[in-house]
């Protein structure tokens, strides 16, 4: 084992030149790869591991009446946001208290401390519900609003560690007071940063949830519209009518803005929801409120991501591709690793008359190619930081995420070996085919 050993490695430092090409073409065409599964895997990842699966989108169809030629989509051929109006959103929670509900909406708000000398904008999410327990929003200090303060539209509200620091001057900001719109809100809890990529409770038609920098501020949202905040998001309206938001300017009932979630732990518990929502988009069109027909969805969050194409499909055209140029670059170092161990043939052919078996041969030839695999994963590595740091030149919102981590580096070094394995066996094995007593003769 050892004489097959170093002489598979003697075999590599012979004609350096065709070893060189041979491990600059496998690292190419393994940085091409880990490139793109690097971002695919990014932008595919959980984004609320071990929450994510329990939480479901509700839909139902409370737009008006169709009309001619109108589908389930824009002109532009952009999906009708599966949003809902206030009441309807209320009935669908009352309905199911036996279920978590959360309907919520995320803008871009300012928030200011009570003198007003320090103020910041930042991304907040004003639900109806326990949204922050359900959406595992980790709380460092403090407590969640209860259905009490929610009902009776106390200004309360949570921020984040961060915006405490910055509003209040100290982390935990409990107890203290900051200014929402019209109203001082008091501070009853500090949240730790959450950020989930792709943002995965609201994501607005233009948008599919990579921008931000995550939520600062959770606030209930009748709250946060008797305070007069504007909500500057997705919203369709009934009508032509002017579709903001401002407390006193527009009756928000008539326009559809929130998104409702469901916690649903087990097929039993989602057969039964999708069957009330069906049964409350029914009972509501039969009472004329609803002016269509019964039409409802429940999706899963993983199914809401793939819907919403979280994941560009130019991004994995882009992995096909890449899976292609390695496949043209391990038959390039097949026909060179073939080349390497066929003139080597009579050496081959002595060590078969010296007695040595064709599996040693192979083994030989194995050593060569497995070294040949792992120089080419080591060559891959900063390939494929550079093509990481060429997408995170790119102006897509999910640029910035594409970085290696330690999991895909070993992954790279894995199928790295594996290639060199892969493409060695085919030569070797050819290579120890041929008989000794011809290659003999040529010496």
């Amino acid at each position: 084992m050892n004489y097959t050993l170093e002489t598979g490695l003697r075999g590599c430092l012979r004609h350096p030149r065709t070893m060189a090409l041979v491990v600059l073409t496998l690292g190419l065409g393994l940085a091409s790869v880990m490139t793109m599964l690097t971002l695919l895997s990014v932008l595919g990842a959980d984004p609320l591991p071990g929450v994510s699966h329990k939480l479901h989108i509700a839909w139902a169809d409370s737009r008006a009446a169709a009309k001619s030629g109108e589908t389930d989509s824009y002109g532009d051929g952009t999906p009708v946001p599966p949003l809902w109006k206030l009441a309807d959103a209320r009935a669908m929670q009352q309905l199911r208290p036996d279920i978590r509900q959360t309907a919520l909406v995320t803008a871009p708000v300012t928030v200011a401390n009570i003198d007003g000398s320090s103020s910041r904008n930042v991304s907040a999410t004003m639900a109806i519900g326990p949204m922050l327990p359900m959406f595992a929003v980790p709380l460092r200090h403090g407590r969640f609003w209860t259905p009490e303060e929610e009902a009776s539209r106390t200004p309360v509200v949570i921020i984040s560690r961060a915006l405490s620091q910055r509003l209040l001057g100290r982390e935990d900001g409990t107890g203290g007071e900051v200014r929402l719109g019209n109203h001082t809100f008091r501070v009853i809890g500090i949240s730790e940063r959450w950020a989930p990529r792709p943002r995965p409770h609201f994501l607005p038609s233009s948008d599919a949830g990579w921008r931000g920098e995550g939520d600062e501020v959770f606030v209930p949202a009748e709250a946060a519209l008797a305070s007069g905040i504007e909500i500057s998001s997705t919203r369709v309206c009934d009508g032509a009518g002017f579709g903001g938001f401002r407390f006193d300017q527009v009756n928000v009932d008539h326009c559809r803005w929130l998104v409702l979630w469901a916690e649903l732990e087990n097929t039993e518990q989602q057969n039964s929801y999708a069957q009330s929502l069906q049964n409350f988009a029914a009972d509501r069109h039969a009472a004329g409120i609803f002016a269509r027909p019964a039409s409802t969805r429940l999706l899963s969050m993983p199914q809401w991501l793939h819907h919403n194409r979280v994941v560009p499909d130019s991004v994995r055209l882009n992995l096909w591709l890449a899976i292609g140029l390695l496949v043209l670059c391990l038959v390039n170092v097949a026909g060179l690793l073939a080349a390497r161990f066929l003139r080597r043939s009579s050496e081959h052919g002595v060590r078969r008359v010296l007695g040595a078996p064709r599996r040693a041969i192979i083994a030989t030839c194995m050593v060569e190619s497995t070294l040949a695999g792992l120089l080419g994963g080591l060559m891959a590595l900063p390939l494929t930081l550079g093509g990481l740091w060429l997408m995170r030149q790119q102006g897509e919102a999910y640029a910035p995420l594409a970085r290696l981590n330690l999991s895909l580096f070993a992954l790279l070094l894995l199928l790295a070996l594996l290639t060199g394995l892969l493409v060695g066996l085919l030569p070797a094995i050819r290579a120890a085919r041929q008989e000794p007593a011809l290659q003999v003769k040529t010496l």
